[in-house]
């Protein structure tokens, strides 16, 4: 009896997985096809609500950035040098500070912050929308909802989430510079000089490259969830926490499969 129980448990559980699949699948395929369209200037949506967009994404997003970035280099410089001091070595704080956020810190931080942020306003908005039969009344109009409310949400992620990227590598340098120059005596100058020496330009793309990613995924799991809530306060709750567990699982996933994949090519 307890294995048939847990059998159509599993099952269960299962099938929901599957369902849920698809359904990401699907409204990815209307968010390529929307995109095509508003290439090809078949479609459009509103400039001042996709700059709204854009000014939360970015200009509302910029001081959590920037005290989690720079928390986080001085995080870094610390432990870097309880263990570098041990080889008199504490100059390399520099060359592991600036690696790290360039190449991928800073893109997970910002990342996290925009999924847990952005991400699931993004799903609360869309998800009342829902519950009002609001997106109902775009698809009566023949206004595809997909264009008009999905698609600037996308656009304005991929275009803040590099900026806001950057922006982090600078903050989290900082916070390093600071603790180095402040609290472990190292030299000013020669931490710029290992720093600049340690960070190549491909690591920069690799972090913008991130950023992109992390930007789709993050846009996609906030629109997807709210868009397919069910039509009551309860379900727009449970779709912002899906919306928010989503994009942090499918930012820590993407980030190993891509470090994988760069350790493949050697970059």
């Amino acid at each position: 009896m307890l294995q048939e129980k847990l059998y159509g448990a599993l099952s269960g559980k299962f099938v929901s997985i599957g369902e849920s699949m698809n359904a990401g699948v699907g409204f990815l395929g209307e968010i390529a096809l929307a995109l095509g369209r508003l290439a090809a200037g078949k479609s459009c949506f509103r400039r001042v609500d996709f700059m709204l967009i854009v000014q939360r994404c970015g200009i509302e997003t910029v001081l959590l950035v920037s005290l989690i970035s720079l928390l986080v280099g001085m995080i870094l410089a610390f432990v870097g040098s309880i263990q570098l001091e041990l080889f008199g070595a504490q100059i390399f704080i520099a060359d592991i500070v600036g690696i790290a956020m360039v190449r991928v810190l800073s893109a997970v931080m910002t990342g996290i912050i925009v999924a847990g942020r952005i991400g699931a306003s993004f799903a609360a908005e869309l998800g009342m929308m829902q519950a009002n039969e609001e997106i109902d009344a775009f698809r009566t109009f023949g206004i595809s909802p997909i264009e008009f409310l999905v698609v600037p949400r996308v656009l304005a992620l991929l275009m803040m989430m590099p900026v806001l990227t950057i922006y982090a590598d600078l903050m989290g340098i900082l916070g390093g510079y600071i603790i180095s120059t402040q609290m472990l005596n190292l030299n000013p100058a020669e931490y710029l000089a290992h720093t600049q020496k340690a960070v190549k330009i491909s690591y920069v793309w690799i972090g913008l490259l991130h950023s992109l990613v992390f930007g789709v995924i993050i846009a996609i799991a906030g629109c997807q969830k709210g868009i397919m809530c069910e039509r009551n306060a309860a379900g727009v709750g449970r779709a912002t926490t899906m919306a928010v567990v989503m994009g942090i699982t499918g930012i820590v996933v993407a980030t190993a499969l891509m470090t994988y994949i760069c350790h493949v090519l050697g970059v």
